[in-house]
C-alpha cells in the first residue's frame, strides 16, 4: 500500500470516529490530509471504495500482527493467550471508531462491505478453531464451531463494556478471562457429552469454509503469497479469485479432499497472469503430496 493511501485511510478512520461515516465528506478527508479533492479520487474512486479499503487494511493489519507474534517454544495455550492479547489490543486501538459504529451503526450495507465482513469473520473463526484444537485436542473437536460463537459473543460484550462504559480491563487480562471461560465450557461440554448446537459444516455454510487442521508450512507460504497478490489486485475478478482460494484452502485441509474441486480452483487461479506462477507451484506441491 502506498504511503498516501495509508495516510488517507488513517485520517478517514479518525474523522469517522469523530463524526460518523455519513457525516464525514470527501472534502473534509482531503482537507485533513492536506491534499485536493481531486487528488483523493486518484487513490479512491469514492468514499465507499475508501471504506472497503479501510476494512481490508484493518483486516490485514490485525492478522499480520497475530501471525507475526513470536510463539516458538510456547505451549499452545500461551501462544493463544499472546494472540488474543494482540487481537484485543488492535480492537482497542480503534475504540473511538468502533464505539461510533456500536452507537450509530452508520456504515453502508453494500455487497462489497458484506463480503469483506464475511472474510474477516471467517478468518477470526478459523483462528479460534486452530487454537482450540491445538490446546484441547479431540476433546474440543465436536464443539469447535459452537465454542467459536461463544468466544466471539463473550468477547464482543466485554469489549462493549470497555469501549462504551469505560470498564478498565487490560487486553492481556481479557485474554486470561476468555481462556478461563473456554476451559470451563470445554470441560462441561465434554463431560456431559453434549450434542453440539451447531456443527462445523453448518457454520461453514453460514460464514464460509471452516476446517479442522492446517496444511504444511510450504503450502501455507504459497497460499499466503496468493492471498497477498489477490488483495493487491484492483480488478473485477478479485472477489472471484479470493473465493476460489478460500474454497481451495478449505478443501486442502480436509482428510479426504476432492481432487476435482482442487483442480478446478487451481485452474481459476492460473487464469490470472499475476497468480499463475504461484498457482502452478501449488499444483506441483499438492501432486507430490498425492492430492
Amino acid at each position: 500500500m502506498k504511503e498516501k493511501e495509508k495516510l488517507i485511510i488513517e485520517t478517514a478512520l479518525k474523522l469517522f470516529a469523530q463524526k460518523g461515516y455519513n457525516s464525514t465528506s470527501v472534502q473534509e478527508i482531503a482537507k485533513e490530509c492536506k491534499i485536493s479533492k481531486g487528488a483523493f479520487y486518484i487513490y479512491f474512486p469514492s468514499k465507499e471504495a475508501l471504506l472497503l479499503s479501510m476494512l481490508n487494511y484493518y483486516y490485514d493489519k490485525t492478522f499480520t500482527r497475530i501471525l507475526n507474534i513470536k510463539t516458538k517454544g510456547d505451549s499452545p495455550r500461551t501462544a493463544y493467550r499472546k494472540q488474543l492479547t494482540v487481537l484485543y489490543e488492535n480492537i482497542l486501538e480503534h475504540k473511538d471508531f468502533i464505539g461510533m459504529q456500536m452507537k450509530e451503526g452508520s456504515l453502508p450495507y453494500t455487497e462489497e462491505v458484506e463480503q469483506c465482513a464475511k472474510k474477516i469473520r471467517q478468518s477470526s473463526l478459523q483462528f479460534h478453531i486452530d487454537s482450540l484444537l491445538n490446546i484441547y485436542g479431540k476433546k474440543a473437536e465436536p464443539y469447535t464451531a459452537e465454542l467459536c460463537f461463544l468466544i466471539e459473543g463473550i468477547s464482543q460484550i466485554y469489549l462493549e463494556c470497555m469501549i462504551l462504559f469505560g470498564y478498565n480491563v487490560k487486553p492481556d487480562q481479557l485474554a486470561d478471562i476468555i481462556i478461563n471461560r473456554i476451559d470451563d465450557m470445554v470441560k462441561g461440554m465434554s463431560e456431559r457429552n453434549d450434542k453440539p448446537f451447531i456443527t462445523l459444516e453448518e457454520a461453514s455454510s453460514l460464514f464460509g469454509p471452516l476446517t479442522h487442521g492446517r496444511p504444511d508450512p510450504l503450502t501455507e507460504s504459497i497460499v499466503k503469497s496468493l492471498r497477498d497478490k489477490i488483495n493487491s489486485l484492483n480488478t473485477n475478478s478479485s472477489l472471484e479469485l479470493s473465493e476460489s482460494l478460500d474454497i481451495l484452502e478449505a478443501e486442502m485441509k480436509k482428510k479426504t479432499p476432492k481432487l476435482a474441486i482442487i483442480k478446478g480452483m487451481i485452474h481459476n487461479l492460473t487464469e490470472s497472469e499475476a497468480l499463475a506462477k504461484d498457482a502452478e507451484q501449488l499444483k506441483y506441491l499438492l501432486k507430490q503430496q498425492h492430492i
